[in-house]
């Protein structure tokens, strides 16, 4: 009886000691981390969220596009792809921003043409390039914005592009590195003043500064600018106006260069010879909203040199949300070409 006691003891002891080891290995699950969603950044407009652990918000944007371009004699096919990156937060300084826009293509490109890689072509044909369009920071405050990187020159954008159609005119587009402060008051007032990168590695940059006054029924001002190493510069005065009820809106640019030769803010008939440079030129566009999704546009430039004009005509459609098309046709007077584009863009909201 004692030993079966003693045995039944020592057994239980045994079970006691085996639960109390299962005990002490078992894998405690821990609870699971709470999902964190984006969170809407509507600071700064539509389209912006809040880069997850962080109090910085990031838009992600850009474009698609698809053209046919066509002449009497030629019909190429052109694709883009251009996705676009805003980052934003508020600092002491004012709203800390970072904007890039990377532009991929395939595309018709000549011989002697350059790619992206530094490299020529030696015969034309199709192929695929990549560009970085824009690449910039701004520190941006009430009264103004300080920027630094890549984009398109104040001479360009300052004053709004051109006509705004496909064939745009010709204003003295450029796209460089820039140092450059915008002021903006509180009346519709604003100025400009930028160094730019120049065409070598001097210590010397090219200048713009221009002026502009906005209100509700349009805007006009004005820009100059000088290329160091041409020694030469170029000016123009700019006059936009919109209906009231946004029915009808138009622009007119009469644009000076100095000098023979092309440089930075040079303009020549694209109906001429190569290089021709025109001191005066003056460009005029209108657009009308025909219905809610239709718009027609037209613009046409004379150059002093020449004495010709470029005539362009299209339509601006919208027919759902997201996609614009945009057939043009353009006519050159000095060489009696003519010119057309089929333009379909879709935009990443």
């Amino acid at each position: 009886m004692k030993l079966k006691s003693l045995l039944i003891g020592s057994a239980a002891v045994m079970a006691a000691s085996a639960t109390s080891a299962k005990a002490a290995d078992a894998i405690v699950m821990a609870e699971p981390e709470p999902m964190e969603y984006v969170r809407i950044c509507d600071v700064y407009g539509t389209g912006f969220f809040y880069i997850p652990g962080t109090e910085t918000c990031m838009k992600i944007g850009g474009y698609y596009r698809f053209q046919l371009n066509f002449s009497s004699t030629a019909l190429t096919w052109f694709a883009r792809f251009a996705p676009s990156f805003d980052v934003r937060n508020e600092t002491e300084w004012g709203t800390l921003r970072g904007f890039a826009e990377v532009e991929f293509d395939y595309g018709w490109y000549t011989a002697g043409s350059t790619t992206s890689f530094g490299t020529t072509r030696a015969a034309a044909g199709y192929a695929q390039n990549v560009n970085l369009n824009h690449a910039f920071i701004e520190i941006i405050t009430a009264s103004g914005t300080l920027r630094m990187g890549k984009g398109d020159s104040p001479y360009a954008r300052f004053l709004g592009y051109g006509s705004g159609n496909v064939f745009g005119g010709v204003y003295g587009f450029a796209n460089s590195a820039e140092i450059s402060y915008t002021f903006n008051g509180s009346n519709g007032f604003s100025a400009i003043i930028a160094l730019l990168q120049d065409g070598d590695t001097d210590y010397v940059p090219d200048i713009e500064g221009g002026i502009n006054f906005a209100q509700g029924w349009g805007s006009v001002g004005a820009i100059v600018g000088y290329d160091e190493s041409a020694g030469q510069w170029g000016a123009k005065g700019v006059l936009r106006f919109n209906a009231p009820n946004g029915s009808f809106s138009g622009g007119l640019h009469v644009i000076y260069s100095s000098g023979a030769a092309a440089h930075r803010y040079s303009v020549g008939d694209p109906g001429g010879a190569a290089g021709n440079v025109a001191p005066w030129s003056i460009l005029a566009h209108v657009k009308g909203q025909f219905t809610a999704t239709v718009a027609g546009t037209l613009s046409a430039q004379w150059f002093s040199n020449t004495g010709g004009f470029d005539l362009v005509g299209g339509l601006d459609i919208r027919p759902i949300d997201g996609l614009r098309i945009r057939p043009e046709v353009r006519y050159m007077t000095t060489s009696g070409g003519w010119a057309g584009a089929l333009r379909f863009d879709r935009a990443i909201p």
